[in-house]
C-alpha cells in the first residue's frame, strides 16, 4: 500500500518495468544509430517497442493493479503485445541474413512466421491460455530464429550473432524457473527471476543489432 493505493505484486511489477526500461532504451538507441532504417532494421526496431509495451502492460494490469482489470483486459494486451514483438525478431533476422547474403526463400519464410503467428495469435486468444503464445515464442526464438543467425555466422558476421546466441541460450532457462518455480522466497519468486533474465536477453539483442551496421 502506497499513499492508500494498493499495489499487488511489488517486486513482479517491478522487474516488468526493468524489461521495459531496456527495451525502450534499445529502441531509441537504436532508432538514432540508424537513422533511416531499413525494413528488417524496422522490424527489429518493432520487436523492443512491442516487448516494452508487454511488460509495461504486464506491470500495471497483470500484476501491480491487476485487481482494477476484469479478464481480457487484464491478459489480452501483454499477451498480444508479447506475440507480436517476439514475431518481429526472427521476421528481423530472415531480412538481415537476406542482406548480408542474398536469401531465395525470404517471402516464403516471410508468410510461413506470418501464417504461424496468426494461427497461435488466434488460439491464444479463443482458449485464453498463454501456453499458446509461450508456445509460438519457442517457435519463434528457436526453430525460426536460429537457423537464420547461423546462417548469418556462417557468412561471417560472428561479432552479431554471439550476443544474439547467449540471449538464446538465457531465454532457453526460462520454462525450467517458471515450472520448478525458483525463486528466493517471496521477496524475488520465480517471476521476478524470469523477468530479469528476460531484462539481460534484451540487452544481449541490442548489443547484437549495434553491429548490424559496424
Amino acid at each position: 500500500m502506497i499513499l492508500s493505493v494498493l499495489i499487488q505484486e511489488p517486486m513482479t511489477a517491478i522487474t516488468d518495468l526493468v524489461v521495459t526500461a531496456v527495451c525502450f532504451y534499445a529502441f531509441f538507441r537504436l532508432r538514432r544509430k540508424w537513422e533511416t532504417p531499413l525494413q528488417h532494421e524496422r522490424l527489429y526496431l518493432l520487436f523492443f517497442l512491442l516487448m516494452g509495451l508487454c511488460t509495461l502492460f504486464g506491470a500495471f494490469l497483470s500484476h501491480a493493479f491487476a485487481y482494477a482489470f476484469e479478464g481480457g483486459l487484464r491478459k489480452f494486451p501483454n499477451w498480444i503485445s508479447n506475440i507480436l514483438s517476439v514475431t518481429c525478431y526472427p521476421l528481423a533476422l530472415v531480412g538481415r541474413a537476406d542482406q548480408v547474403r542474398h536469401l531465395p526463400a525470404r517471402k516464403v519464410l516471410y508468410r510461413i512466421i506470418l501464417v504461424e503467428t496468426a494461427l497461435f495469435l488466434f488460439v491464444t486468444i479463443w482458449c485464453s491460455r498463454y501456453l499458446f503464445a509461450e508456445i509460438h515464442i519457442a517457435v519463434c526464438l528457436y526453430l525460426f530464429a536460429l537457423p537464420m543467425l547461423f546462417r548469418i555466422r556462417k557468412d561471417g558476421h560472428r561479432q552479431e550473432v554471439r550476443p544474439a546466441l547467449v540471449a538464446a541460450v538465457l531465454m532457453s532457462t526460462l520454462p525450467f524457473i517458471l515450472i520448478a518455480k525458483l525463486g528466493f522466497g517471496e521477496g524475488m519468486n520465480h517471476n521476478d527471476i524470469s523477468h530479469l533474465i528476460i531484462a539481460a536477453s534484451m540487452c544481449l539483442y541490442y548489443r547484437a543489432g549495434l553491429q548490424w551496421r559496424s
